[in-house]
């Protein structure tokens, strides 16, 4: 990958936000590695880790974990601060709830191609990766929602999941309070943000169970603002973010 596709996407890491935007997300504890750590931790991914060289010890990672772990009792999510090992083979059989350091490292290693990516990415331009561990939370699938910002200005908002999930009553039920939350968040994430063009998920929590519910948003994640990011329900063809809401 070319510089400038890495400067496209480094900013959008989540150790390189404004930190204010972790008062708007979830709670979590950054562990920052050095190329070293993560040239060792990238020995560990099995199918992918020879290509970081002979296996190497990560006692020390593991117990960094632990400790960040004792923070979350409940449980927790641990990814990178580009993105998550969702894909490794310990995920995809146990979950992404993580009580244990070797969940977390099972995770990020058990032949995890985007974690394997990023790291080789990241010691290609010779920068220091961070792995999060963030509080577990039970998010139902239908509240989450992907957005898009270009120029400061919110064009779109989609339903995430809309491959595997479907249509969703929760979200039909409630589609102008839903619109009217994230909205209402856009004015402020517009400000805080450090980037004008943005794709940026967040998802909501119903703090009031009644015939118009009130949602808090919570943002997720962000990611570039290009046609490698999935654009849900909009298209990058077609270029039609006219600023609507979709779903299913």
């Amino acid at each position: 990958m070319t510089p400038a596709y890495f400067a496209l996407v480094s900013p959008t890491y989540i150790e390189n936000w404004n930190p204010v935007l972790y008062t708007h997300s979830i709670p979590q504890i950054d562990i920052p590695l050095s190329l070293r750590e993560a040239i060792d931790l990238g020995t560990n991914i099995t199918i992918y880790g020879s290509s970081f060289g002979s296996l190497q010890p990560i006692t020390n990672l593991k117990n960094k974990i632990d400790v960040a772990l004792s923070k979350f009792p409940e449980g927790a999510f641990i990814r990178l601060g580009s993105r998550s090992g969702k894909d490794s083979a310990y995920a995809q059989h146990n979950g992404l709830k993580v009580t244990h350091p070797y969940a977390g490292i099972k995770i990020l290693t058990d032949a995890s191609e985007r974690v394997a990516f990023d790291l080789s990415l990241a010691l290609r331009f010779q920068y220091c990766p961070h792995i999060f561990v963030r509080q577990w939370l039970n998010i139902p699938a239908w509240a989450e929602f992907r957005c898009f910002m270009k120029n400061r200005k919110l064009i779109g908002i989609s339903q995430y999941d809309c491959k595997n999930l479907g249509h969703c009553p929760e979200i039909a039920a409630n589609q102008q309070q839903i619109k009217d939350a994230i909205e209402m968040f856009f004015q402020t994430f517009k400000i805080m943000s450090h980037l004008d063009d943005v794709v940026f998920d967040v998802f909501l929590k119903e703090i009031e169970k009644t015939t118009n519910p009130y949602f808090e948003v919570k943002l997720l994640e962000l990611n570039p603002l290009f046609n490698k990011t999935d654009a849900c329900l909009f298209d990058w063809q077609r270029n039609d973010f006219d600023g609507s809401f979709r779903f299913l």
